[in-house]
């Protein structure tokens, strides 16, 4: 089976293919497609055909297995056990350990330790954005504040 080529795509939804059989190369507009998770077939003028998957995200995001903690927003409960999934420099995946009453919209503080040679603690405020039975996605409250440690850990 031939690898899937990754296809990163701009903030205009313009994606470049390039044919690994002949090189030919062609920017197409994508944001019909931003929904569909399975790769697509593309077959080239040269008559190969080659397989894409598109990756919409704003920042690359660094798969993890780190265990932290958060809680609603405003503070007024305890913190709650989590296991960091994946992280980037705008936002957050993380799994609870138990049920939760967390929604799309609400604020959380999370707070968890890198495993970087310095054991980096990082605590962020992150609106929910994704809510999928225990599994949280959110966005960092303040995309745009830079957090040095972070990006290091991201560096690929």
């Amino acid at each position: 089976m031939a690898k899937v080529q990754k296809i990163y795509v701009n903030a205009d939804n313009n994606a470049t293919l390039l044919c690994p059989h002949c090189g030919t190369s062609k920017t197409v507009n994508v944001a019909k497609l931003k929904s569909r998770g399975d790769p697509l077939r593309i077959r080239c003028t040269c008559k190969e055909t080659f397989s894409v998957t598109f990756e919409f995200r704003k920042a690359h995001r660094k798969e993890t297995n780190l265990v932290g903690h958060y809680r609603k927003l405003p503070a007024r409960e305890d913190w709650h056990s989590m296991k960091v999934r994946n992280i980037s420099s705008t936002g957050i995946g993380f799994e609870t350990y138990n049920l939760h009453d967390l929604d799309k919209g609400d604020q959380v503080r999370v707070k968890f330790a890198l495993d970087d040679a310095k054991r980096s603690e990082i605590e962020r405020d992150v609106i929910v954005r994704v809510v999928k039975d225990r599994y949280i996605g959110g966005e960092f409250r303040d995309p745009n504040l830079y957090d040095k440690v972070l990006g290091f850990y991201l560096m690929p």
